[in-house]
């Protein structure tokens, strides 16, 4: 049972992809905001590699829906055992995790305090219109 003496401020680190995962070991951005004092929250939500095809397959027409869910879950996970304060979350993530931002800054408007969107897209039909023939499967 993970709990904390006091609620800290929380990043929710969403990793890019979605066909990515965050994986056990270093992490320097989990490294250098744990020792600016913030609790850092990865998550393998739905679409993520390594746990299988329908684990995949499960993200497929869910961006800004039950992905999205997966990580709010993994918040209030966060909130219920006492180790983020519900003031003071961010949530941070480059690729498709700044697309989550944005989606979850949209969903949840008063659930963060801040978003930090890096190189995420903002409109999936311009995205879809724009990708180049090499990226094509």
């Amino acid at each position: 049972d993970l709990r904390t003496r006091a609620p800290l401020p929380l990043v929710l680190l969403v990793h890019g992809g979605p066909w990515s995962r965050d994986t056990f070991g270093f992490n320097p951005m989990h490294q250098w905001l744990a020792n600016r004092g913030y609790a850092v929250l990865s998550v393998n939500f739905r679409g993520s590699t390594g746990f299988g095809k329908r684990f995949v397959n499960a993200a497929d027409g869910e961006w800004g829906r039950r992905m999205d869910e997966d990580l709010e879950d993994a918040v209030a996970w966060a909130l219920e055992r006492g180790i983020a304060e519900p003031r003071r979350l961010a949530i941070f993530g480059a690729s498709y995790g700044g697309f989550a931002v944005l989606s979850a800054l949209t969903r949840y408007p008063s659930r963060y305090a801040c978003g930090i969107d890096v190189v995420g897209p903002s409109n999936l039909e311009t995205l879809l219109a724009s990708i180049p023939a090499y990226w094509e499967a």
